[in-house]
C-alpha cells in the first residue's frame, strides 16, 4: 500500500515537469551576462514578443523580448521578461505576418552571442537558429469568468506511533 501510494505522488510531481522551461534557468538575460560559449549548439525553446523584423539575403533576423513558457509553450507577457535574444530564420519572413509585438515560440540551437545596440546601450544578444518558429494568434474568449481550475494533491503526515502516520489526496476547485 504504501508503495502504491508513493508511486501516485511521484507520478503526479511527474506530470508537473515543462519539458519547455527545462534550460536549466538559462534565460537570454543569463547568458547576454555571460556569454558562456559552452551552450554553442544547444537546444533551446524560448519565446516571447517580436521587437522587430530586419530581412537579410538569404535569412530573416527576429530581435525577440523573452518571457516564461506556459505550459502549451505560449510567452506568458504578464510575467517579468527574460532579456531578449535574436531568432536566424533561415528564408523570409514577412514583417507584415510579424509585427512588433506578436508572439512567438522559438526552438533551435544556440548559434553563438550577436552585438547590437538598445538605445545607445551595448546589448549581448543570443542568437538561435530559428528550426521551429510558432506564431501565436491573440487570445480572445467569450467566457467572462474565471475558468474553474482542478488541483490534485497529496499529501503525507506524521506523528503516530505505528508508522507513517496519516496520509491523504485531496482534489481542489
Amino acid at each position: 500500500m504504501r508503495i502504491a501510494l508513493l508511486s501516485v505522488f511521484l507520478l503526479l510531481l511527474a506530470c508537473q515537469s515543462n519539458p519547455l522551461t527545462g534550460s536549466g534557468g538559462l534565460t537570454p538575460a543569463r547568458l547576454s551576462k555571460s556569454a558562456d560559449p559552452s551552450v554553442k549548439g544547444r537546444v533551446f525553446t524560448w519565446g516571447g514578443s517580436v521587437l522587430g523584423v530586419r530581412n537579410l539575403r538569404d535569412r530573416t533576423l527576429v530581435e525577440i523580448m523573452a518571457y516564461p513558457l506556459s505550459v502549451r509553450g505560449r510567452p506568458r507577457v504578464d510575467m517579468s521578461s527574460q532579456g531578449r535574444f535574436l531568432a536566424d530564420y533561415p528564408g523570409f519572413l514577412d514583417p507584415a505576418e510579424y509585427p512588433v509585438g506578436k508572439l512567438v515560440t522559438v526552438t533551435g540551437p544556440m548559434l553563438g552571442y550577436t552585438d547590437g545596440q538598445v538605445g545607445d546601450a551595448f546589448y549581448r544578444y543570443p542568437a538561435l537558429r530559428a528550426d521551429e518558429l510558432r506564431g501565436w494568434e491573440e487570445e480572445t474568449s467569450s467566457w467572462r469568468y474565471p475558468r474553474p481550475k482542478v488541483h490534485v494533491g497529496v499529501g503525507i503526515g506524521g506523528g503516530s506511533r505505528g508508522g507513517w502516520g496519516n496520509i491523504g489526496i485531496g482534489i481542489g476547485f
